[in-house]
């Protein structure tokens, strides 16, 4: 895990700058020289980074960890181990992604040899530690109510990337001699919320916000997560509506030369797919049954002592929903609601006369819930695994372009591509796998798309 030998660069050459052990009492450990394999994860699904890595130790490391202290022995791996970690792919000109992750479990001890065993530990972002254990009892929005992104920034700032946080990233300074600093993103939304938080966890708070929220074309699905440079509070939509960040080409070797040369291939040893899974390749009767195609809303109104019905219908929507592709997913025509959901409401309310004196906030969510479920569905119809040469700049969320051509070597397909699986994704989970024989990084994608390419 070290620059590569006499700087020459390959694809997925990676810079460590730091790979330290930071023991619960103070050590700081290189464990640069003993690593076997070490992984960061991303997901767009997950309000954390995460990381695993395996060590082969023979000078007996898990034994000299966290010594006597104030007379106290600490016992070796304490849980409150923290792993340091800053690294960038083999390019000056790009900044290193720095990380601090608290180290939880350890797991799949083995002897290896008379003198050596390994051993696997798992680890998640240092704010996750800070979040995990506290709870939220509070109302926000105030007497006339706040934006949900408002609120979430908050959350965030107070629970998770918080003034103690920061003391803690100031203090591993000393240690380590560079500064860990987050751009945190919180994309603007809509309406005015009140919200009474029962003693919920920060996390789950959260989640129920993500909820809540709505957006100006009233198709939301917001998601909160961490990437290489912060934290961020981003719509799908938003996401997908972004131009593309790279673009990468899978060449199999029954094309040889010839397909590399074609001038509508962007093709270089560090963009191209070294291998690629197709895990997704539409599922007309999940998407059927999940709503994509149609739903119907039931709003009861107790007071009032009416009911008010909303129906979504594909057909209606899709010329609204942000699209990788131009192409509708297939699905003929729907009998019947396949998803019918139902939901007391106190929508109007704030403009009655009769009520509006009690200054409600009538739920939004309920209002926009069939197309925001359908256009996750419609977005996640296809999903690809892909392994790239190591990328330090590539984050989920990133918008990026597949360039595969179809299995059989037809001289007229060539330049077109396979129309199911080339085209624009979304990266929706990042697994950076540095190995320490090679020296290099791999990155390996889960990112998916709605249609075929338009041709």
């Amino acid at each position: 895990m070290s620059e590569s030998i006499g700087g020459y660069k390959h694809a997925g050459d990676v810079d460590v700058r730091t790979f330290k052990l930071i023991t619960a009492v103070g050590q700081v450990i290189d464990l640069e020289s003993i690593t076997v394999e070490f992984s960061v994860y991303q997901s767009l699904f997950e309000h954390y980074l995460q990381c695993d890595l395996v060590l082969n130790d023979s000078l007996g490391l898990i034994n000299t960890l966290n010594p006597l202290k104030d007379g106290v022995t600490q016992g070796g791996f304490s849980g409150g181990d923290l792993l340091v970690v800053s690294y960038r792919s083999n390019d000056e000109s790009l900044p290193y992604k720095s990380h601090v992750f608290a180290l939880y479990e350890m797991t799949d001890r083995k002897r290896l040899e008379e003198n050596s065993e390994a051993y696997f530990f798992s680890g998640i972002s240092i704010e996750a530690y800070s979040a995990t254990t506290q709870k939220i009892s509070r109302s926000y929005g105030g007497s006339g109510g706040n934006d949900i992104s408002s609120m979430v920034k908050s959350i965030t700032e107070e629970f998770i990337y918080s003034n103690s946080i920061k003391d803690l990233h100031s203090s591993i300074r000393q240690a380590t001699k560079f500064r860990i600093q987050k751009e945190n993103d919180f994309e603007k939304t809509i309406g005015k919320h009140k919200y009474v938080i029962p003693n919920l966890s920060v996390d789950d708070t959260i989640d129920f916000l993500c909820k809540e929220v709505d957006n100006d074309d009233h198709i939301p699905y917001y998601l909160f997560y961490e990437n290489s440079k912060g934290f961020n509070f981003k719509n799908l939509g938003t996401l997908v509506n972004q131009e593309p960040k790279q673009t990468y080409s899978y060449i199999s070797s029954n094309f040889g030369d010839s397909y590399k040369d074609k001038k509508s291939i962007e093709y270089t040893e560090a963009t191209n797919i070294r291998s690629f899974d197709v895990l997704k390749q539409g599922d007309f009767l999940e998407n059927l049954e999940s709503g994509l195609f149609q739903s119907r809303t039931i709003h009861i109104d107790v007071l009032r002592k009416n009911k008010r019905e909303v129906v979504y219908k594909y057909d209606d929507y899709f010329p609204k929903f942000k699209k990788l592709q131009n192409l509708k997913i297939a699905g003929g025509e729907t009998k019947g609601d396949p998803v019918v959901r139902m939901f007391t409401s106190r929508f109007g309310h704030d403009s009655d006369a009769l009520f509006s004196g009690e200054s409600p906030n009538p739920k939004r969510y309920t209002e926009h819930i069939g197309q925001s479920e359908a256009y996750l569905s419609h977005t996640f119809n296809t999903q690809l695994e892909v392994v790239v040469p190591g990328d330090s700049e590539l984050d989920v969320g990133d918008v990026i372009v597949l360039n595969i051509p179809p299995a059989t070597n037809v001289l007229d397909q060539v330049n077109v591509g396979d129309k199911y699986l080339s085209g624009k994704y979304l990266v929706t989970k990042i697994r950076n796998k540095f190995l320490d024989d090679s020296e290099s990084m791999s990155t390996i994608l889960e990112c998916v798309k709605d249609t075929g390419t338009k041709q």
